[in-house]
Parts: structure tokens; C-alpha cells; sequence
């Protein structure tokens, strides 16, 4: 393991410029090797790496916050089960073994205590002890069940108010685009090109762009999520849902020669001040511009920061919620064929972002 140089070095002592307290959420997804770099950089970029003998570069408090049976990591190992013998893993294993305290939260809040059957269920996910009991029970909400148990209608309401989770980004992408083309049988669609400048700065996923992609398809109607934090305090972070109601071109821009001026977005989670008094939740999303995580530190990409929303990848639904007075009433779960995919641990995440989930078909 190298220390940074250069430009990088200079970026990382700047981001870690004030820093007093580091608190990383869903720590499942903190793969060994993610675990090693991370203390290993903060030893160069707290106090400008004046503290790098000192274990995360003399930062007084770290915690990590989660549940170790969720989502593992993305390919990378977990730091208490890991094989790895690369340095950063074994590393990451050696920084997991310092953390010398643990607090274990025992209330389940998320779940009522008319849901009895379905803590149950999740109770034996999360230890790989489900019964033929738990297997049947989840049967009754499979999609074709539910048609001959509560008709087309309930069916309809699922695909129209529900949100669809796959394990692949291309089956994101194929149920996005299939919802798209029928709401463009009224509104045209919108091909949005991001504004960019650098040499790779149209070839690197939205993941290395700042969240921002390099083309959208958009329209009215259409539901969306926010892929930047906005305004986190007023409800606009990232992940928030929403649906378009208009797309603004000033000055006659056109959607083939130009970025939209504004896309003016219904978020029910906005609670900041009413930009147009007789509807309080439409908020006007502008083009932002985000520097890449490119080798070279110099590409830009400016974008609306927006994706489509019906569906979205298991990762990505983490800290989600479901149910009723959601932007989201349903959660309509697609396992994929491959291990991976269809594992428990997947399941449970998934089923515990639901409120009330059983007692809503009806």
C-alpha cells in the first residue's frame, strides 16, 4: 500500500480538512479491502499526514453503524469472514479487529406488532433458518397468487404506486424503459445529454461522475429520483422520488442541442419553502456539475441531476421506506437466478423496508 501523491494527495488532505468525527452507515457494504484504504488514506489526509503513525490518522471517534446480515459487499470480501491475502484485505481485517466496542440496538421499530408473522420471517432470514412454514407464508404475496387471491386490480395499483427491484442494472433499465414508453403514448420524451468536458468524461459511470449520467431520458410524468443530496434538511437527498411535471427550455433550447433549463420535479418528501404557492412540493431541478473520479482529476460533467425511478437495484434501496403514506405503496421483489442474487440476506433487506406491507393487499 502506497501513500497518495501528487494531486490526489493534495485532494484528500483538502476533503479531510476539519474533520473531527467519522460515522459510516450500512457497514454490511464495508468490504475488507474497502476497510484497509480507508484507514490507511485517513492516515495521510487527517492533520495534512502529520499523524500517519496513529490509527485513522488520529481521529478521536469512528463508529460504524448497521447490521452485519444485510447486503454484503461488492466484490470484495466481509472483514469477519474474509480470504483475501492482497495487503489493503488483510489491512482492513487488522483495523477490523482494533474496534473494541458494540452497541446491539434489540427493538425492532420498523415493524408493528400486528406483523408478528412477517418479524418472524425476517428473524429467520437474517440467520439462514427459514422453516417450509416461512416459505409457504411468502408465497401468498408472489405475483401470481396474488392475481388469482385479489384480482387484476390489486396487480395494477402494484405496478402503478410500486417500486420494482431487480439485481442487475440492465433489468433496471428494461423496466424503466418499458414504463417510459408508456407514458411517452402522451408526452415526448426528452433525450438529455450531460455537458462534459475532459477525456474521459463521457465514458465513466454515473458512480464516478458525482451520481451524474452521461444521458437521460426524461418526460412528464415520469417517475424520477434525485441521484445528488440538494437539500438534505428540506427532503431533497439523494434517492428521493418524485415525478416531473414540466420540462423547461428558456430562450428556444432545444432537448437535441441543450440541457433543460429546469425540470420542475413533485417530491412528496420536499419540505422547504413553496417555490409556487399552489403546489408547495414542486421544486425546480437545475443542471448541476460534478468533477469525475477520473486518473487524470480534471473532467467535469454537468447534468440534471435526476434518474428514472419505477424500478431501481437491491444496493441501492438501502435506508428506503414502503408502505403506505410513501412515495412508493409497494415493494415488488424480481430475485435473480444466479446465488448471488436470490440469496437471503437480499430478501431480508428488501422485506424490512416495508411498513405494513401484508396488511396493505387488500
Amino acid at each position: 500500500m502506497k501513500p497518495p501523491e501528487g494531486i490526489l494527495g493534495e485532494n484528500l488532505q483538502s476533503n479531510c480538512d476539519g474533520v473531527k468525527v467519522l460515522l459510516v452507515d450500512e457497514r454490511s457494504l464495508i468490504g475488507a479491502t474497502t476497510l484497509g484504504w480507508m484507514e490507511f488514506m485517513c492516515r495521510y489526509g487527517m492533520q495534512n499526514g502529520e499523524n500517519f503513525e496513529k490509527s485513522w490518522g488520529g481521529l478521536p471517534v469512528v463508529v460504524f453503524f448497521g447490521d452485519d446480515v444485510q447486503l454484503p459487499p461488492v466484490l470484495d470480501s466481509p472483514v469477519f469472514n474474509s480470504t483475501s491475502k492482497i495487503p489493503a484485505s488483510l489491512h482492513g481485517v487488522l483495523v477490523w479487529n482494533e474496534f473494541n466496542c458494540a452497541v446491539n440496538l434489540q427493538n425492532i421499530v420498523r415493524q408493528g406488532n400486528n406483523e408478528q408473522q412477517l418479524k418472524n420471517v425476517l428473524l429467520a432470514l437474517r440467520e439462514y433458518k427459514t422453516t417450509s412454514e416461512h416459505a409457504h407464508w411468502l408465497q401468498m404475496f408472489q405475483w401470481h397468487n396474488l392475481k388469482h387471491s385479489h384480482g387484476e386490480n390489486l396487480l395494477k395499483r402494484m405496478s402503478a404506486n410500486g417500486l420494482f427491484v431487480f439485481p442487475t442494472h440492465q433489468e433496471v433499465w428494461t423496466h424503466n424503459k418499458s414504463k417510459l414508453i408508456e407514458v411517452n403514448t402522451q408526452f415526448p420524451i426528452a433525450r438529455v445529454n450531460a455537458v462534459s468536458s475532459g477525456f474521459h468524461s463521457k465514458s465513466l459511470e454515473s458512480d464516478r461522475a458525482g451520481g451524474l449520467q452521461q444521458t437521460l431520458y426524461l418526460c412528464k410524468s415520469a417517475k424520477v429520483m434525485l441521484s445528488v443530496n440538494l437539500c438534505v434538511p428540506f427532503g431533497l437527498f439523494n434517492g428521493a422520488i418524485g415525478n416531473i411535471v414540466d420540462i423547461i427550455y428558456l430562450n428556444d433550447k432545444r432537448p437535441d442541442d441543450s440541457l433543460p433549463d429546469a425540470i420542475m420535479v413533485e417530491f412528496h418528501s420536499y419540505t422547504g419553502p413553496a417555490f409556487i404557492e399552489q403546489n408547495p412540493k414542486l421544486v425546480p431541478i437545475v443542471p448541476v456539475e460534478r468533477k469525475l473520479d477520473c486518473s487524470c482529476y480534471c473532467c467535469r460533467r454537468k447534468q440534471i441531476p435526476l434518474r428514472l425511478g419505477w424500478a431501481s437495484t437491491i444496493h441501492r434501496c438501502q435506508g428506503m421506506t414502503i408502505g403506505k403514506g410513501e412515495p412508493n405503496s409497494y415493494i415488488v421483489i424480481n430475485p435473480g437466478t444466479r446465488a448471488f442474487e436470490s440469496e437471503p440476506r437480499a430478501h431480508f433487506l428488501l422485506l424490512c423496508l416495508g411498513q405494513n406491507l401484508p396488511g396493505m393487499i387488500n
